[in-house]
């Protein structure tokens, strides 16, 4: 099944490449507007010296894991979001369900969009700067929890793009209030989750917990004690956390397609 996906992935990507200065233009398009963001934190930052108490490194911390991460789940996860609603909207899912694939893996084969290395890279850039500003002791646990933290919240972020494209079976398109959870929960927590009030930081934390993908982790590196009471050392049940909140998705998943009823079309 792996290599079979890595086969459809491959072709996805050759037949991106085919016209190179196209391809160029959106992955230089994609890097720009997203530098925009951390541009937007790095002016206000100046502006006021601190958010919350944390400085610009620290905060570019942040910004750069979440980042990274939510540009790698829009990479292989984006099939669940346009194409799916497409999908739905022609009445071609019916064809998904006549392979002997399942319906999960053709539609996460279907979209892989290479040009979101632009968001990757901008995120990788201010991660690296973030590093390189910050006192933080480099043992190998320390080592260890940046990689496992991005991957985390990739997965995290995945689980939602599945989410918002289960509603589709009942909804045709994907409802509003994921982008809530996706693009502005990725900026949300670009900032200190401290800053935020309580049930804020509940839903980020327990209901969607999209901060796992750095906040945690963020206190145990830089040896902060978070002002509302969260253990640092949460942040390595972050694999955990997204291995769960994925499993719920794909049960919403297979749930919505039992409930599916074709276009007969």
């Amino acid at each position: 099944m792996l290599s079979l996906y890595f086969k459809l992935i491959g072709a996805r990507i050759r037949s991106q490449m085919q016209y190179k200065v196209s391809f160029l233009l959106e992955l230089g398009g994609t890097l720009l507007a997203t530098a925009m963001e951390f541009v937007v934190v790095a002016l206000l930052l100046t502006r006021f010296q601190a958010v919350g108490g944390w400085s610009l490194p620290e905060v570019a911390l942040l910004y750069g894991m979440t980042s990274v991460a939510f540009s790698f789940a829009e990479m292989v996860a984006r099939g669940f979001d346009a194409p799916f609603e497409r999908m739905m909207q022609q009445g071609t899912f019916d064809r998904l369900l006549t392979r002997p694939l399942g319906s999960f893996f053709q539609v996460l084969a279907s979209e892989f969009q290479l040009r979101r290395l632009g968001r990757a890279a901008q995120g990788i850039a201010v991660l690296a700067y973030a590093l390189s500003q910050l006192p933080i002791s480099w043992t190998p646990a320390a080592i260890l929890l940046v990689p496992l933290t991005v991957l985390s919240g990739t997965v995290i972020y995945m689980g939602l793009m599945v989410i918002g494209a289960t509603f589709c079976f009942w909804t045709i398109r994907t409802p509003e209030i994921i982008n809530v959870f996706t693009f502005g929960g990725q900026q949300l927590i670009s900032y200190p989750l401290n800053i935020y009030n309580r049930w804020i930081r509940t839903v980020f934390l327990s209901i969607v917990p999209v901060a796992f993908a750095n906040y945690p982790a963020a206190l145990l590196l830089l040896g902060r004690r978070d002002p509302h009471g969260l253990p640092a050392e949460i942040a390595w049940a972050a694999p955990l956390v997204a291995a769960l909140f994925f499993a719920i998705a794909l049960a919403f998943w297979r749930y919505g397609v039992s409930k599916y009823q074709s276009t007969g079309s």
